[in-house]
C-alpha cells in the first residue's frame, strides 16, 4: 500500500524536527555545564522545546488531514495514552505520597510525562490498527 500525501508531509515535518530536537538536547546539556546566570540557562534549557512544538504541529496537521477512520484510530489511541499515562503518574504520585517509593527529583518525573504519553500513544495506535484491520 502506497503512502498517502498527508503521511508523506507528516514525515517531512516530523523527522527534521526530531533531528533538531536531538541535536539541541545534546547541545543544551553540554552548554548548561558552562553557563552562569538565570537568563542564559533558561534560554539554553528551553531550546529543545522549539522543535517539540513543530512535532506537535505536525501531529495536529496529520490528524486534521487524515480520513475519518484514521482520525478515529488516533483519537482512541490518544484517549488510551492520556488515560494510561495519567493513571500511571497518578499511581506513582500516590505511592510517593505514602512514602512507599523513594522520591526522585521532581524534574526527573516531569521530563518523562511527554515521552511516556507519546510511547503509549504509539503502542495504542498500533494495537487499534491491528484490531480494526482484523475486524474487517
Amino acid at each position: 500500500m502506497a503512502m498517502r500525501a498527508v503521511h508523506k508531509r507528516y514525515l517531512r515535518e516530523f523527522f527534521p524536527a526530531m533531528f533538531a530536537y536531538v541535536l539541541l538536547i545534546l547541545l543544551s546539556v553540554s552548554w548548561l555545564k558552562t553557563l552562569e546566570g538565570t537568563v542564559a540557562r533558561t534560554v539554553v534549557t528551553l531550546l529543545p522545546t522549539l522543535p517539540v512544538a513543530f512535532v506537535i504541529r505536525a501531529m495536529v496537521r496529520v490528524i486534521r488531514d487524515q480520513d475519518e477512520f484514521e482520525r478515529r484510530i488516533d483519537l482512541e489511541a490518544l484517549a488510551v495514552a492520556g488515560g494510561i499515562g495519567s493513571f500511571g503518574f497518578f499511581t506513582f504520585g500516590m505511592l510517593l505520597n505514602a512514602k512507599v517509593l523513594a522520591a526522585p527529583p521532581a524534574e526527573a518525573v516531569a521530563i518523562w510525562v511527554m515521552p511516556v504519553m507519546m510511547f503509549v500513544f504509539g503502542m495504542a495506535k498500533c494495537a487499534f490498527r491491528l484490531y480494526y484491520h482484523r475486524a474487517r
